[in-house]
């Protein structure tokens, strides 16, 4: 789901765009602010959520992805998990996991330790993978059950609703309770793949 057409969702159930409007840049800024909060709060409660992102390694030898600065990333973020496949300076390749079964004739081969990614390889390597959201922009697509949409926009009303001055109306409040509860009686888990992004299989897009 959009990261836009999320934000624009929770102020039209502040009433503070109607249908039809679209939000302006400096309403997005700062509602931006609030979804990567309300995301943080959502993962300390293992309700995670995941973004589509792009990654581009020059690998020389080899090169480290990690969420941390202490780890001295080449590439700084949280994967989660990849697309086994994706280009080496511009050609198809399959990434494998480093392994007592891997190939010998692996051309790019990935080791994961705790929240540190190292790939192995030689040359310009591009692939997609499922990352924690630390940082949106405005057209960052989340990759979000179903289950999830109703109670992330309702809470991001809500988180908003004192930004932009408005009172939470009884109804807003009730829908909010009603999708959580849902939630979390659903016992659902997140979605790891998705038609955009077959995580782990061998067709995946790069």
């Amino acid at each position: 789901m959009n990261v836009t057409k999320i934000i624009e969702s929770a102020l039209k159930q502040l009433g503070v765009l109607a249908a039809g409007e679209n939000a302006e840049a400096n309403e997005l800024v700062d509602a931006i602010d609030v979804l990567r909060g309300l995301l943080s709060q959502w993962a300390t409660k293992r309700l995670y959520i995941h973004k589509v992102e792009q990654i581009t390694l020059n690998l020389n030898g080899s090169a480290k992805v990690s969420p941390n600065d202490s780890d001295a990333p080449d590439h700084k973020t949280s994967i989660s998990s990849i697309v086994e496949r994706g280009l080496l300076d511009g050609e198809s390749v399959y990434i494998v996991r480093d392994t007592n079964a891997t190939q010998d004739n692996a051309e790019v081969t990935y080791s994961v330790n705790g929240e540190v990614w190292t790939f192995f390889g030689d040359g310009e390597l591009s692939f997609k993978a499922l990352t924690l959201p630390y940082d949106v922009a405005p057209d960052d697509e989340l990759q979000l059950p179903p289950s999830y949409e109703r109670p992330l926009v309702l809470a991001l009303a809500l988180d908003l609703s004192t930004m932009f001055g408005v009172e939470p109306t009884q109804m807003l409040l009730t829908n909010y309770r009603s999708a959580t509860t849902l939630l979390k009686e659903s016992n659902s888990t997140p979605l790891y793949a998705s038609n955009d992004l077959p995580v782990g299989g061998n067709h995946g897009c790069y």
